[in-house]
């Protein structure tokens, strides 16, 4: 089989994920943070049903009861739920241009960590891709004035490659480690929804049963992703993820420049063409190394 289960989960998690404004831009009537909220609560109910139903809920004390696991899945909470925020903000706010940005830059930030912090090497011929997507980074923040410099991108690609990181480095199941995940924040955001001037029955006033039905959905739409993110993050190397992750941010640029209309500078145009040009090498690339390592029957180490 030429794509494997892992590369499949990935492939499809962060198609998902660069089709997402299109779901957030539904409820353009709610606030960011009622929509994180109701994401954050839906994905909870819909995460405790499934491990209830697969009879894992003890799965969740055994979790806590180891310090390592405990503490590296309560800093992925952090950082995912960030995540999670921030980009709502980002699709509501009409920046998903700058959001898949962020996206963009994600995979080479996880190609480095990989490298330094992993020791995953890097093949000679993957360099150009590499270099490629640095260059076309750099032109994006040089190109950008101080008053409209992306730190939505950044803060957005720096809080995803960590939580990819971590979650790589601890072990515990997919559906496990996300519920765990959940369940460490949603008592301190139904804390601090509390003193927000809405609540989670506010959004009932503001959109028709029919979207409130559809907003329901957001634990699975939030839960199916990450759960594939997950399993393929544990099978495949960083470098190998941060290049199919490439997915998303340019299902995101589409979304923002064809639906959505944002304006695009040329600048900017000509970065997001050095980064598809810098996916295509890397892509024939490992296309060719694959199908090498095949026929000399050399077991991959992804």
């Amino acid at each position: 089989m030429l794509i494997s289960k892992a590369h499949l989960s990935a492939i499809i998690a962060f198609s998902m994920w660069g089709l997402f404004p299109i779901y957030w831009k539904f409820f353009k009537e709610v606030s960011p943070w009622d929509l994180f909220g109701h994401r954050l609560l839906w994905s909870f109910v819909t995460l405790m049903l499934i491990l209830l139903y697969r009879k894992k809920l003890k799965e969740l004390g055994l979790i806590w009861h180891d310090p390592k696991k405990r503490i590296l899945l309560i800093c992925s909470a952090i950082l995912i739920s960030s995540n999670w925020l921030l980009y709502i903000y980002a699709v509501n706010t009409g920046r998903i241009l700058e959001a898949s940005m962020g996206y963009f830059l994600n995979p080479l930030i996880n190609v480095f960590m990989g490298w330094i912090i992993l020791k995953e090497k890097i093949r000679s011929t993957q360099w150009p891709s590499i270099i490629l997507a640095t260059i076309a980074i750099l032109m994006m923040l040089f190109q950008s004035h101080l008053n409209d410099f992306p730190w939505i991108a950044i803060t957005l690609s720096l809080t995803f490659a960590m939580y990819g990181l971590l979650r790589k480095v601890t072990q515990v199941g997919s559906l496990e480690g996300l519920s765990f995940e959940t369940c460490v924040v949603i008592i301190p955001t139904l804390i601090i929804w509390f003193f927000q001037p809405t609540t989670p029955l506010t959004v009932l006033t503001e959109i028709s049963p029919m979207k409130f039905a559809v907003l329901t959905l957001s634990g699975i739409v939030t839960c199916l992703p990450l759960v594939l993110f997950a399993f393929s993050a544990r099978q495949l190397t960083l470098q190998t993820m941060g290049f199919i992750q490439y997915l998303s941010p340019s299902f995101k640029f589409l979304c923002g420049l064809f639906i959505f209309n944002e304006p695009l500078a040329t600048s900017k145009l000509q970065a997001f063409v050095l980064i598809w040009i810098a996916l295509v090498w890397y892509t024939i690339e490992s296309y060719y190394f694959t199908r090498k390592v095949r026929a000399k029957d050399i077991p991959l180490s992804e």
